[in-house]
């Protein structure tokens, strides 16, 4: 699973410049006979994206540009390894790709900038979270969504105790010099041998090596993370933690035999609670606002706003994406960007969200209406 932030988000954004830049979005299947589907539609989009720069670029560098693309499109495993949708992005300068636990739309664009709207809904809270499985034997993290969890990588931080302290107490090879993180209160977990000082000691150890790794992990992620495990090694942890956005919430159950599936089933409900309770608080403010010239829902306004800095939260109507919403639904649609009048509201929506995000603001891609007259509205600094 490939855990996004915004910083990702940023940098992409602000890497227009020489050469074509190629942006791909399709909604994909994790199994199933859709999978072939999803493959297939691929093989179209790439396809459509050739002929509609056939006549714009030599055919040396356009192969050249599509050849990522292209690999994938026939990388048949590949594809038994997606999540709920798959972006790439394409140009002279590299490429990359991303598997996203998080549904997108059916869209290519082509010019002298990626378009990165369609992945502001991992920003925006709406169905996305973190979770964390926290055992002396198991440290688990999942990038969830509002059906299922998908686990993160840990390569470089340790996820079983023995990864960190030897049966005897002494440090095991793996553990690292110890940074960051605020003394954490001492709880027993209890292993063979030992006073009950060292045995705490030592689990305070094993969770600030784990406290340090997630840091560098979660730098820039913004959504709740809720944690899963016994009381006393989430109480622990969290005096360690340097994670912002943990909910005081918890599943207190030991993680260890517990399934993704079950693992989700038991988060869910909790974070379910939580996201729909902010996003209710953020409209509701807004509603409170109107008429006093900190909101908007006129586009041209909030455009002129985010590029200035003054927009403190952004509302973008994902359901459907503005994307979606100018073509038929048996349409590709392929864009090249500012050439095509039906997308420029669409070009401007991300404009807006990039430059909300790129001035500390806040992102929500929401199917909450939030203005009946717009598909776009933002709560403004001053």
């Amino acid at each position: 699973m490939d855990l996004l932030n915004r910083t990702d988000i940023q940098t992409l954004a602000a890497s227009g410049g020489d050469g074509m830049h190629v942006s791909l979005f399709i909604p994909t299947h994790r199994y199933g006979g859709e999978v072939q589907g999803d493959q297939l539609q691929w093989k179209n989009l790439v396809s459509a994206v050739d002929a509609l720069l056939t006549d714009e670029m030599r055919r040396s560098e356009l192969d050249a540009l599509l050849a990522p693309a292209r690999e994938l499109q026939n990388d048949s495993m590949a594809w038994q390894h997606m999540s709920d949708g798959l972006a790439m992005f394409l140009s002279p300068q590299g490429h990359h790709t991303y598997r996203i636990q998080a549904s997108l739309p059916l869209l290519a664009t082509a010019g002298d900038h990626f378009v990165t709207g369609p992945l502001m809904r991992l920003l925006s809270g709406d169905a996305h979270f973190l979770l964390m499985a926290i055992s002396q034997g198991q440290v688990r993290l999942m990038d969830g969504s509002r059906h299922t969890v998908r686990q993160i990588e840990l390569d470089d931080v340790p996820t079983s105790m023995s990864d960190v302290v030897e049966p005897d107490g002494r440090s095991a090879p793996m553990a690292r010099a110890l940074t960051g993180g605020r003394g954490g209160r001492a709880v027993f977990y209890g292993h063979g041998g030992g006073d009950d000082d060292a045995k705490k000691e030592d689990l305070v150890r094993f969770l600030r090596e784990v406290a340090a790794g997630m840091r560098d992990i979660l730098a820039g992620q913004t959504a709740p993370l809720i944690l899963v495990g016994l009381e006393q090694n989430v109480s622990a942890y969290r005096d360690l933690n340097g994670y912002a956005n943990v909910l005081d919430e918890a599943v207190l159950r030991n993680p260890d035999d517990l399934s993704a599936e079950e693992l989700h089933r038991l988060a869910w409900p909790i974070v379910e609670a939580r996201l729909r309770a902010d996003r209710t608080a953020l409209i509701d403010r807004f509603r409170s606002l109107t008429g006093s010239g900190k909101v908007s829902d006129d586009l041209a306004v909030i455009t002129e706003a985010a590029a200035q800095g003054r927009v403190d939260t952004l509302f973008i109507r994902s359901d459907p994406w503005c994307w979606e919403e100018v073509v038929a639904p048996s349409d590709t649609p392929v864009v090249r960007l500012g050439a095509d009048e039906r997308f420029v509201v669409c070009e401007a929506v991300d404009r807006a969200a990039v430059d909300t995000l790129a001035n500390g603001g806040t992102v929500h891609a929401t199917s909450r209406e939030v203005s009946a007259e717009a598909g776009v509205a933002a709560i403004l600094r001053f």
